[in-house]
């Protein structure tokens, strides 16, 4: 009776630790796909910012010409363009707290628990 008890011991010793080995590696492997997944996530959206920024910055630059042969005036058509910008600018003011605040926290959370 002492030998089974002692072999059972010895066998849960031996399970209990292949099982925290098997935890550990299991939590490794969570964290390392969740860093390589946020970091493939932060090199996409920088590449597309990048890109965003050169479309958007041709975009508008044509505009403002096009603006200009419209105003007959080069300044004219890029001021109405910055205007166009300091619009923008003012509406992100005006809905930072109501809108833009929790639409960004909204998607942060249901990213991360989602």
């Amino acid at each position: 009776m002492e030998e089974a008890k002692t072999s059972n011991v010895d066998n849960l010793k031996s399970h209990l630790g292949e099982y925290v080995n098997t935890y550990v590696q299991l939590t490794k492997v969570k964290a390392t796909q969740g860093i390589s997944t946020a970091a493939s996530g932060a090199v996409i959206g920088i590449v597309a910012l990048i890109l965003v920024f050169f479309f958007l910055t041709f975009v508008f630059t044509g505009i403002a010409y096009w603006l200009a042969v419209v105003f007959n005036s080069v300044a004219a058509g890029f001021f109405a363009v910055a205007g166009f910008f300091l619009l923008l600018l003012i509406l992100i003011f005006v809905l930072r707290k109501k809108v833009i605040v929790p639409l960004i926290r909204n998607a942060v959370i249901s990213k991360v628990y989602g």
